[in-house]
């Protein structure tokens, strides 16, 4: 039987522009892909290269804490229904419900990626907002089972200044990555 890996990112089009060659691999090395994103249409895409694909519920940008409870609340059902061996949350909203429901459904490997943390975190003095949520990344972060990937400092930083992971628990890269049978290299003009 074959590791379940969910790729949870906000929406079809992110997944296949920064996230599909990361889950093809995947797949080649032996694990069961499910991609788990907002449906704006590229679902069939996803689909045609061999993945499988969920809705996932989420507002990208809005706050309200109607819909932000429904999205943890749908991730924390399907990780308790489809146990995946390992999740691996995009994006702060996506990290944040997304961390919480595998850390209450009891997912054995979580992987998170910060990509950015955006207008919130900036600056010395952190909003209420902002300390409410990274007091649930903590909660929901600190743990044996979690790895973050950051691609750069700051935000690296801002976690382990706020105790949302410790140091063994960070992994650095420079960026997604592009594939060079694709994107061939060309010197700046």
């Amino acid at each position: 039987m074959h590791s379940k890996l969910f790729l949870v990112v906000n929406e079809d089009r992110f997944f296949l522009s920064h996230r599909r060659e990361i889950a093809l691999r995947a797949v080649q090395e032996g694990y069961d892909v499910t991609v788990v994103c907002k449906d704006t249409g590229q679902r069939s895409d996803i689909e045609d290269i061999g993945l499988h694909m969920l809705d996932l519920p989420i507002n990208p940008t809005g706050e309200k804490p109607v819909q932000e409870l429904h999205t943890m609340r749908f991730l924390y059902r399907l990780y308790r229904r489809e146990r995946p061996d390992i999740v691996h949350h995009v994006g702060l909203k996506n990290i944040l419900w997304g961390g919480l429901a595998a850390r209450l459904a009891r997912v054995g490997g979580v992987v998170n990626a910060v990509s950015g943390l955006g207008t919130l975190f900036i600056g010395d003095r952190l909003s209420i907002k902002a300390r409410a949520i990274l007091l649930v990344l903590r909660l929901s972060n600190r743990s044996h089972n979690v790895v973050t990937i950051f691609q750069n400092h700051d935000d690296e930083q801002l976690f382990l200044n706020y105790k949302i992971v410790r140091p063994e628990q960070c992994v650095f890269i420079k960026g997604s990555g592009v594939n060079l049978n694709e994107y061939s290299f060309s010197p700046e003009p």
